[in-house]
């Protein structure tokens, strides 16, 4: 259930309730099929199997993986990058992403265009603009 996730090298993966006569009842079966496909998340469903961090990050289950020693660090520095974005652009492309799964094309172009015609008004944006044509780095203010 989130955007980005990333793991250690030592992590494991399982969707054990199987083992236990049960149901996935966190998401799973909505998740993971939108994830892997139909038929590697009713393999990964019904024999509860573990899988690698580097099979998940194949799977697409995981964005990144690694060293136990570097995922701290790794994460949190991917973090700032984030926070240290046009946020009124960021939570917009979420939207757009989120929301576009249940949408056809034209609809989906109609939501992006009415998105960037408001980030496009941004000082978020003006700054970018302004930055590329200096040759530095933009400094965003976050509106």
């Amino acid at each position: 259930m989130c955007d980005i996730r990333f793991a250690s090298e030592n992590a494991r993966f399982s969707e054990g309730y199987i083992r236990l006569g049960l149901v996935p009842g966190d998401g799973g079966a909505y998740f993971l099929p939108r994830m892997v496909g139909i038929s590697k998340a009713l393999e990964l469903l019904w024999t509860g199997d573990f899988i690698s961090a580097n099979e998940a990050k194949e799977l697409g289950i995981v964005n990144r993986v690694y060293s136990a020693e570097d995922l701290m660090p790794k994460t949190l520095e991917f973090a700032e990058r984030i926070v240290h974005s046009p946020t009124i652009a960021i939570r917009m492309i979420k939207r757009a992403v989120y929301q576009s799964v249940n949408l056809d094309l034209r609809t989906a172009l109609d939501l992006i265009s009415s998105h960037f015609s408001i980030v496009r008004d941004t000082e978020d944006h003006k700054e970018a603009l302004a930055a590329m044509l200096e040759k530095r780095t933009p400094h965003f203010t976050g509106n």
